[in-house]
């Protein structure tokens, strides 16, 4: 059978692109509490359009107000022994541009967090979209407590950590100079560590269960195809007890970005936050202030026994790195210093450097404070 497909090209409104776009939240965890505004930009040439010069306020219902200062372009932040969110208490958000528009939140109250029993990883296979064969992996999992309310709301979201080496040492390094220079510690590039945030989120409400918690709920699944698991991993899982409104904006953040491309999708719609041009409530605000209740649990894994297998690729040296090495005295590279490794038999080569600086492979070379072994 033959079949064919005709590509859609949706005629995007203009009038959606350089909309102001908040993102940020206030816990019962300590400060400092970060706000980062942006403009929304084309689709088809996505960018980061950080907005300056906004005056960012918290307010509480008790009188109490805190203005941000902003650190970066876009990143407005507390001070660290300014406004603590207290469960109990309501919290709004307060922005003015710097062309004299208001903007604002309504009251949210800061719920009470519900506690995380445990959180833990099984070894476990699942179908990849790459690969035709099922991928090896560690599963979390999260038990809660048991909730006070049976109409309560929850928020995932988590950060990772890994650490991770490249694949060889260095024992040369060629300067601008010209000279090659002995490499005295050559593993002082080796060993680096990476933390970024962890995707998806995930968001749930006990309102059709029979008890409210959740035991061996599923969140993050890592596989073995980068080296994420490749020496140890850590994964800070952060349960924040939110409103029912809040929960109704992120569960449609969710289906939009997971049940799309298929028969039975739900029509994509214009989802709106809880931020308003207090002026004009017809000006469309994307993004959400969240006021929540927030508890934490890190977990630490070490690499999957012997028996799993690890797919990640790893650097192996070649006869072009051989060469390379040769070629190196012959002209200045695009960058310095250029490091250089040796085989068993000690013959020297030059190597994608990123298979012997692990900076190159976005991680850096402290061990973060909480690091445990």
């Amino acid at each position: 059978m033959n079949s064919c497909e005709d590509p859609y090209q949706p005629v995007l409104d203009s009038k959606y692109q350089q909309v102001l776009v908040v993102d940020g939240m206030i816990t019962n965890g300590p400060p400092p509490y970060t706000i980062k505004l942006s403009f929304s930009t084309n689709v088809q040439v996505p960018e980061n359009v950080a907005l300056s010069g906004y005056e960012v306020s918290i307010l509480d219902d008790q009188g109490n107000e805190e203005v941000l200062s902003e650190l970066e372009p876009g990143n407005y932040v507390s001070t660290p022994d300014g406004m603590h969110g207290t469960v109990g208490r309501k919290y709004k958000l307060a922005l003015q541009s710097p062309d004299g528009k208001t903007y604002s939140t309504d009251f949210e109250i800061l719920k009470e967090p519900l506690g995380i029993e445990s959180v833990y990883a099984e070894v476990e296979y699942q179908t990849s979209q790459t690969v035709p064969y099922q991928v090896s992996g560690y599963q979390f999992y999260i038990d809660t407590y048991t909730a006070g309310s049976d109409s309560t709301y929850l928020l995932w979201s988590m950060t990772e950590t890994y650490q991770y080496e490249s694949d060889y040492l260095i024992f040369y390094s060629y300067s601008s100079d010209g000279i090659l220079r002995t490499v005295t510690n050559s593993d002082s590039l080796k060993t680096c560590w990476t933390t970024a945030k962890a995707y998806p989120f995930f968001i749930e409400n006990t309102l059709a269960l029979s008890e409210p918690r959740f035991t061996h709920y599923p969140l993050q699944f890592v596989d073995t195809k980068t080296r994420k698991l490749s020496i140890r991993y850590s994964l800070l899982v952060n349960q924040l007890s939110i409103s029912e409104k809040a929960y109704q904006y992120w569960n449609g953040v969710k289906i939009q970005n997971t049940e799309t491309g298929n028969l039975y999708a739900t029509q994509p719609y214009q989802l709106r936050g809880n931020i308003i041009n207090i002026n004009n409530d017809n000006e469309l605000v994307l993004g959400y202030f969240m006021v929540a209740g927030l508890a934490q649990k890190r977990i630490f894994v070490n690499k999957p026994e012997a028996s799993i297998r690890m797919y990640y690729p790893v650097c192996e040296l070649n006869q072009v790195d051989y060469e390379l090495y040769g070629f190196m005295f012959l002209g200045p590279p695009p960058e310095w210093p250029l490091f250089v490794t040796e085989d068993a038999l000690g013959n020297r080569a030059l190597p994608e450097q990123h298979c012997i600086d692990c900076t190159l492979n976005g991680g850096v070379l402290e061990m973060p404070e909480f690091w445990e072994y």
